[in-house]
């Protein structure tokens, strides 16, 4: 399985399994969003995001993931990164957005996130910590 199919469907069922209306916060949800690091300043900070923030962000193209896990070194997402983004891209439809124009015409999936968790990492430093993520 593919990390996008993966999102697609991770964020299908987040949206499915979270009917109740928006104004009765739940405690078990507003818990999980506090241990992912989805705080209102996160949701500010990536509503800023745009299509040439992702596009003109230096870093290099380490090639194919192929390539870089043959040392057997992990890189893609861990799996506080992975309920992170799936949470946020559920909370911030610009992101959303953004991802949907960029993957995979200008960027490849991975890139994309290596630069998003780069872009985030003071708001989820000390929360991503604490996870080990």
């Amino acid at each position: 399985m593919n990390l996008s199919s993966w999102f697609r469907r991770s964020v299908s069922r987040n949206s499915k399994n979270h009917k109740n209306p928006p104004d009765q916060p739940q405690p078990h949800h507003q818990e999980q969003e506090e241990f992912l690091g989805i705080t209102q300043q996160l949701i500010d900070h990536v509503k800023s995001f745009t299509l040439e923030t992702f596009k003109n962000f230096p870093i290099q193209d380490d090639g194919d993931i192929e390539a870089q896990t043959s040392y057997n070194v992990r890189k893609d997402l861990s799996d506080w990164q992975e309920r992170h983004a799936v949470l946020v891209l559920s909370k911030v439809k610009e992101l959303s957005q953004l991802r949907f124009k960029l993957c995979p015409r200008h960027l490849k999936e991975e890139k994309f996130w290596r630069i998003y968790f780069m872009l985030v990492n003071s708001y989820v430093a000390d929360t991503c910590l604490l996870h080990t993520c």
